[in-house]
C-alpha cells in the first residue's frame, strides 16, 4: 500500500491523503482523486512527471490524441509505483484543461500494514479554479548588444527630403 499527498494549487487548503495499491495505474489514481475532490468525472486530464523543483516533465494523459495512436504511455499504462517511489518522486496532476485545476501529488509512505481509503481530509474544494500565473523566467531574457540605445529613434521621421 503506498500513501500519497494530493495537494490542490489555491490560496486555502485543499489536501487529501490517499492509501492505494500501489500495483493499481494512474488512471485508477484519476479516479480516486475525482471521488475524493468531487470532481466531475468527465473532464480531461493528465499527469505531469515532476522533479524536485516542480519543473514538469514527461506528460501521461487519460488518452491518445496522437495521429496515428500508440505515440504516447497513457494513465492506464502506468503503475503508481513507477513513478512515485520515494519522498523525492512527484506528479502534478491537471484536471479540466479549460479551468486548469492543477494538484501537487507527493509520496508519503509505503506500508503493507496501511489501510486502504483517505486518511486525511483538509479543506474544501472551491467552486471556481484557482487562477494560475505562469510566470518567465527573469533570467532567461535575451541578450540586446544595443539596450536602449535606439528607443528614442523615431523610424526615419526625422530624415525628410
Amino acid at each position: 500500500m503506498i500513501k500519497l499527498r494530493i495537494t490542490l494549487e489555491s490560496k486555502q487548503d485543499v489536501i487529501r491523503e490517499l492509501v492505494l495499491d500501489s500495483e493499481l495505474n494512474l488512471e485508477q489514481l484519476h479516479q480516486e482523486i475525482i471521488k475524493h475532490f468531487n470532481l466531475n468525472e468527465f473532464e480531461m486530464a493528465s499527469f505531469y512527471i515532476a522533479d524536485t523543483n516542480l519543473d514538469l516533465g514527461q506528460e501521461i494523459p487519460l488518452f491518445d490524441t496522437s495521429e496515428k495512436g500508440n505515440e504516447v504511455i497513457t494513465m492506464n499504462q502506468m503503475i503508481i509505483s513507477s513513478v512515485l517511489h520515494s519522498p523525492e518522486s512527484q506528479l502534478i496532476y491537471v484536471y479540466d484543461f479549460l479551468n486548469m485545476w492543477r494538484f501537487h501529488i507527493q509520496f508519503v509512505e509505503e506500508n503493507e500494514g496501511l489501510k486502504s481509503g483517505c486518511d486525511l481530509i483538509v479543506g474544501e474544494m472551491p467552486k471556481e479554479a484557482p487562477e494560475i500565473k505562469f510566470e518567465e523566467e527573469k533570467e532567461k531574457k535575451e541578450f540586446d548588444p544595443y539596450g536602449d540605445a535606439f528607443e528614442d529613434f523615431d523610424e526615419f521621421n526625422d530624415y525628410e527630403d
